[in-house]
């Protein structure tokens, strides 16, 4: 390391090379040396809780690590920061954590959020809340606690487009079903005309299109 630093001063691209090799002496030396700071996205990517715990003991910042101690599933972790003031409706580049809990199908995570009083109808930059987040990234379990809690399953996207479009594009057949079990409506149009009908057939989601079919969705509709 002493050879290389003769001939380079160190950059962020160091820092993502010493988190993505679990070297925690170089995150902790690049940080106190050159003050580099760590990247929570690297720590959550590669799955590096050490560099994650370095960047707030050295920082305290409770607010963007309660988002990233969602990514290592740690419900202690989580805790602490919320029981030491993190923001649990904050936001980081637009989503909160109930957001990313969803993404990942962290079923305990959701739970554990709303009964700690997540806004569950929160929107992200995109409109989306996290019932569109565990539809289009297929995240059963997660979803049927959300909607158990009444998230609102026919809000709208900025593209218009419900958690069902979101659905029937990622070919989510059980969220679906659960969905238009629930009064998703099964005919409504995102900004561009398009039904979950129009979606899933153009996306192949057979196993999705077959459900919508059964279900009633209009064949016909037109863009």
């Amino acid at each position: 390391m002493s050879e290389c630093l003769k001939y380079q001063k160190p950059d962020y691209k160091c820092m993502e090379y010493a988190i993505i090799s679990h070297n925690i002496d170089f995150v902790t030396f690049l940080m106190n040396e050159y003050n580099i700071k760590i990247v929570l996205d690297y720590c959550a990517k590669y799955n590096n809780l050490e560099a994650f715990l370095v960047y707030f003991d050295q920082t305290n910042d409770f607010n963007n690590c309660v988002f990233y101690s969602l990514i290592f599933n740690i419900p202690s972790l989580l805790e602490y920061f919320l029981s030491h003031g993190a923001n649990i409706n904050g936001k980081e580049y637009g989503k909160t954590a109930l957001h990313i809990a969803a993404r990942h199908n962290s079923k305990e995570t959701v739970e554990f959020l709303i009964s700690h009083d997540a806004n569950i109808n929160e929107k992200n930059k995109y409109g989306q809340t996290a019932l569109h987040k565990a539809a289009e990234n297929n995240s059963k379990e997660t979803a049927e606690v959300l909607i158990s809690h009444d998230a609102n399953i026919n809000e709208k996207d900025k593209y218009g487009k419900t958690t069902l479009h979101l659905a029937a594009r990622n070919n989510s057949k059980e969220i679906a079903e659960h969905l238009i079990s629930h009064g998703a409506n099964i005919n409504e149009k995102d900004k561009y005309g398009q039904t979950a009908l129009h979606l899933a057939t153009e996306y192949k989601s057979k196993e999705t299109t077959e459900v919508l079919i059964s279900h009633g969705a209009n064949i016909n509709e037109k863009r």
